[in-house]
């Protein structure tokens, strides 16, 4: 496209300011990139978004290109394009015809209306707005959001295209077109010869099913879907229960509880006989027929239950932490009979358990943590306590929050807990084997694959420990928090993150095989039904997604 005379002045003037301001030297300034590895070079458009010429002057330009494209309006993500957005509807009320614009969030808002876009969207063409285009991750997200919303995007512009391998398969996989005031090679830049992060699609949306009235204020695991191939299970935070339709997603039947919180239903269910089995918040344990819904028991013992049911069908016996409004005995590990919901045996504990149990078939023994820092186990017949771990987070970050797992080979139990380690326990004696210590809290059970253990943690990255070596395996970078438990499915791991990603990972290579992108965070575990060939993703804002590999 050729430019007209006062065009190609602000571009030279554009090109200048980010030679001058926007560039960094690796050779002067230590600078990282997201693996943790050194960088040569980095480009900050941040001091180019903060000025109002040089702003003034990339809205001017913005609108040579895209005056003859009108109607239309514009979006784009947090908090690069924000600026830019601005600068642009501003120049469109001075040249006479205003256009509508909106901000999409890296994660939904948390409170308020929980928005994750600011604005709203008309019917008109979107072009999406970013500073720079690379692997194209941020531009999926907002893809994502926007066609959750029955909305797509042809058109990106951008600063400058680094026409990255990644960035290349993205836009011709989604049909966008990209146009761009410059590339690195205006800068005398080029990105290095690097191995293809696997970018296409493993998934496609087969059906969704959103519950209502959602708490967005809590981003935290909740009731992960579970599925008896004729049924998928899951609770919400409006208290109702649901049985969908694996294949269709219609709802077969809804059981209601109430409560005063806008929590209701944390539990993930657990499946056994025809029965489905979890806790609410109204305090009761509930068994269900799959098939009617219709309650066949329900334990009123508790205030609240949030933790999530272990069953032991070979003693017909159900596990779960149980929570009190009693000073001094906050919550419980108990044992309740699968078939009546009696009380077997319970253990009480000074703070609340919102840790889940595990059970060993193999040596009938329940582990489960509390919060009272502290990682119990217990024999699974008599509800004895076989010992106690005791973390070493202070009281407010000790606690463990999810249920561990049993490496049965080696002997050991692992667990996260809230103080940021991973610990591994001999199961024998109760004592510490090693710990590994991540940069935040942990709120993600481990999958044991074989030897490895996979956990998540909120420092963003997935953990692989090598439970043999004693060491960690693989420290994998998802740049957004990892509260969903790692779950084995057809011999591949799949765990979500908070920017609505999925993963697969291949746990024998530990290599990245696809990226699926959500609209919202993905906090729970992910499921799977064979007979239908679908994989089930509830998002934290409680809308479940049916997805098909491609």
């Amino acid at each position: 496209m050729s430019l007209n005379p006062d065009v190609a002045i602000l571009r030279r003037q554009l090109h200048g300011a980010i030679r001058r301001s926007a560039l960094r030297d690796g050779r002067r300034l230590r600078l990282v990139s997201p693996d943790g590895l050194p960088n040569s070079w980095l480009i900050d458009l941040r001091p180019i978004l903060t000025r109002a010429n040089t702003l003034d002057a990339l809205a001017e330009v913005f609108w040579h290109r895209f005056e003859r494209d009108l109607p239309f309006q514009i979006g784009g993500m947090e908090t690069a394009a924000t600026p830019l957005i601005a600068a642009i509807l501003m120049k469109s009320v001075q040249k006479g015809y205003p256009i509508n614009g909106f901000i999409v969030r890296k994660e939904r808002k948390t409170y308020g209306a929980g928005n994750i876009i600011e604005g709203s969207i008309t019917d008109d063409p979107i072009i999406v707005i970013d500073d720079i285009i690379s692997s194209g991750r941020s531009a999926d997200k907002i893809f994502s959001v926007l066609e959750d919303n029955s909305r797509r995007f042809r058109t990106l512009f951008a600063i400058i295209d680094y026409q990255s391998p990644d960035g290349c398969d993205w836009r011709e996989r989604r049909g966008v077109d990209v146009s761009s005031l410059f590339n690195l090679m205006d800068f005398g830049l080029k990105i290095s010869a690097v191995k293809r992060t696997p970018r296409a699609p493993i998934f496609e949306t087969a059906w969704r099913f959103q519950s209502p009235d959602a708490n967005f204020h809590s981003l935290t695991p909740k009731s992960s879907p579970v599925t008896d191939e004729t049924r998928v299970y899951f609770g919400s935070d409006i208290g109702n229960f649901y049985a969908l339709d694996c294949a269709t997603g219609e709802c077969c039947w809804k059981f209601k509880i109430s409560t005063r919180q806008h929590k209701n239903i944390w539990s993930t269910p657990a499946l056994h006989k025809g029965r489905v089995y979890f806790g609410g918040y109204d305090g009761n344990v509930y068994c269900l027929d799959t098939e009617t819904g219709r309650e066949i028991w329900r334990n009123t013992d508790a205030e609240w239950v949030g933790a999530s049911p272990a069953i032991a069908s070979d003693l017909n016996q159900l596990f779960i932490g149980l929570e009190f409004g009693v000073e001094g005995r906050r919550g419980a590990v108990a044992a309740l009979d699968l078939d009546s919901g009696e009380t077997l045996w319970s253990y009480a504990t000074r703070r609340y358990t919102h840790g889940s149990p595990a059970y060993s078939s193999r040596r009938r023994v329940v582990a489960c943590g509390s919060n009272d820092n502290e990682l119990l186990l217990f024999d699974a017949r008599t509800g004895a306590r076989l010992w106690r771990f005791e973390t070493r987070g202070d009281t407010a970050k000790g606690s463990i929050r999810q249920a561990p797992a049993f490496w049965e080979a080696g002997g050991h139990v692992v667990t996260g807990c809230a103080d940021g380690r991973i610990y591994v326990v001999d199961i024998a004696s109760g004592q510490e084997v090693w710990a590994h210590q991540t940069a935040n809290t942990i709120n993600s059970a481990p999958l044991i694959v074989g030897d490895k253990a996979f956990i998540g943690s909120t420092d963003k990255s997935l953990y692989v420990l090598d439970l043999v070596g004693r060491t960690v395996h693989t420290r994998m970078d998802a740049n957004a928090k990892i509260f969903s438990t790692p779950a084995l499915i057809e011999g591949k791991v799949l765990f979500g993150a908070t920017d609505g990603s999925v993963y697969r990972v291949d746990p024998d290579t530990i290599a990245l095989e696809g990226v699926a992108r959500l609209p919202d965070a993905v906090t729970n575990r992910i499921t799977h039904a064979p007979r239908h060939g679908l994989y089930y993703a509830l998002t934290y804002t409680n809308q479940i997604f049916a997805l098909r590999p491609t």
